[in-house]
């Protein structure tokens, strides 16, 4: 064993596990990967439309150009909004998914058809729902409604101009105008309401995972002042044990005791008691790395565990800590009373478990305070 009352300052041990370099993409990428996924997705349902055209043109409702001629438009508008998605180029709309946009080409493509496939009209028009189908995730009722009317429009110009609401078959065309009329708003206003009850269920999902979150954070922290518990540490220690005997790396913990705390509470009172303490978890734990962890082992004792620190780096940073302690001021201790700390700090050596770690710890923790406190005490 070997006391320290001074350490000169050392930059913490090299050696750390690098960090491996993450997998996620950025944020804005990722959406933008998302995007084109479900583009393409939606983009597989347009073979969907091609089938039909051949079918109908093999059931002679429909000539063989027509079916080619509106399979070659599908795919125009296919490599059209795959090239937007993948230069970036959809960025610039105010929906960068382009849902509506791709909706508006859809419903166009099938007035060009519907001008041009008299006896299959009635088969494709329900294409217009399955157009309308894509935006129900992402769009609200009043932009379905729009583009539902857009639909109904375009069918009922189509219908016009191709002369089929007077003749006799005008009664079949009327028909598929009142129908259209009848079931584009429905189905319009049914999605907008599953939009808006998806939107519902994703801030309760959000709001359930914050609370999970804020229930777990505080399960993990101590109560009074903030840092976090001994259950927590506890675990932090078993997981930090096993990756240093999996790594062959280094780990050092440093426990801290508030000297004369007792006398503390005895003097000013348990309040200022609960102050030292709080105010020391700050001070303790500023200037931490990212991996480490600091927390209250139990009392008036705290628990620092250093990942990939050798003893001779912990004691660097406890000595830090004492001197921070000595030369600060504790809110409700009177001018002129000082707090202090003892630290016992113990370096992992061969297969030391946890327990056996903080053991040896508290052990040169309390030779610190047999030989007068306000130390640090390397094992």
């Amino acid at each position: 064993m070997r006391e320290v009352g001074w350490v000169e300052p050392v930059a913490p041990e090299p050696g750390a596990e690098p960090q491996a370099p993450s997998s996620a993409l950025p944020p804005g990428r990722a959406r933008q990967v998302l995007r084109l996924k479900r583009y393409l997705m939606g983009a597989s349902t347009s073979l969907l439309a091609v089938a039909a055209l051949f079918i109908c043109h093999w059931l002679g409702l429909l000539p063989l150009g027509i079916a080619v001629g509106g399979s070659a438009l599908i795919g125009f508008f296919v490599v059209l909004f795959y090239g937007l998605f993948r230069s970036g180029l959809n960025l610039r709309f105010r929906d960068p998914s382009l849902t509506a946009e791709m909706i508006f080409a859809a419903v166009l493509t099938l007035a060009y058809l519907m001008y041009h496939a008299a006896p299959a009209r009635g088969a494709l028009s329900m294409f217009y729902l399955v157009a309308l189908l894509f935006g129900v995730l992402r769009l609200g009722t009043a932009r379905l409604l729009a583009l539902a009317l857009v639909a109904f429009v375009a069918h009922a110009v189509v219908l016009a101009l191709s002369g089929a609401l007077s003749g006799p078959a005008a009664a079949d065309s009327w028909m598929q105008l009142a129908t259209l009329a009848i079931v584009l708003p429905w189905f319009a206003m049914m999605g907008g309401y599953v939009n808006k009850l998806r939107h519902r269920l994703s801030d309760s999902n959000r709001r359930l995972k914050e609370a999970v979150d804020r229930a777990e954070e505080i399960a993990m922290r101590d109560v009074l002042t903030g840092a976090y518990n001994r259950r927590h540490l506890l675990d932090v220690l078993r997981r930090e044990i096993s990756r240093a005997q999996r790594l062959s790396s280094p780990l050092a913990v440093c426990l801290f005791d508030i000297d004369h705390f007792k006398r503390i509470n005895d003097n000013w009172g348990h309040a200022t008691g609960d102050l030292v303490l709080r105010h020391f978890a700050t001070l303790a734990g500023t200037g931490l790395r990212a991996v480490d962890v600091f927390g209250r082992f139990g009392g008036e004792e705290f628990l620092l565990i250093l990942p990939d620190t050798e003893a001779r780096g912990a004691a660097a940073v406890a000595e830090r800590i004492r001197a921070s302690v000595e030369q600060g001021g504790f809110p409700g201790v009177p001018e002129g009373h000082q707090v202090t700390v003892t630290i016992g700090v113990a370096g992992r050596v061969g297969g030391e478990g946890g327990d056996a770690l903080t053991a040896r710890a508290d052990l040169v923790l309390y030779r610190g305070k047999d030989a007068g406190r306000n130390r640090v005490v390397v094992a």
